[in-house]
């Protein structure tokens, strides 16, 4: 069975007083081929949940959110070509 690593988001669960979005950012071990519908080792097609970032803001250019996505997108890259 192959696998790869994917990179996976979704909204935060934050309380109701919090206006602003945050989001969650995952790097998850697939089955090829398996597209996800939920951060979640319980969700169809999903070996593993290799890294999670919980909790980002996600409002403006240069914020933790987008900066996490470029950590997991390399983080991702590097598993998939085997440089670990």
């Amino acid at each position: 069975m192959v696998m790869q690593f994917i990179v996976m988001t979704a909204s935060a669960k934050m309380p109701g007083s919090v206006k602003a979005p945050y989001k969650r950012v995952a790097v998850v071990e697939v089955e090829a081929g398996a597209a996800p519908k939920m951060i979640s080792e319980r969700a169809r097609g999903v070996v593993r949940i290799v890294q999670t970032w919980e909790r980002l803001h996600a409002r403006g250019v240069n914020t933790a959110y987008a900066r996490a996505l470029v950590v997991a997108r390399d983080l991702a890259r590097d598993l998939n070509s085997g440089d670990y």
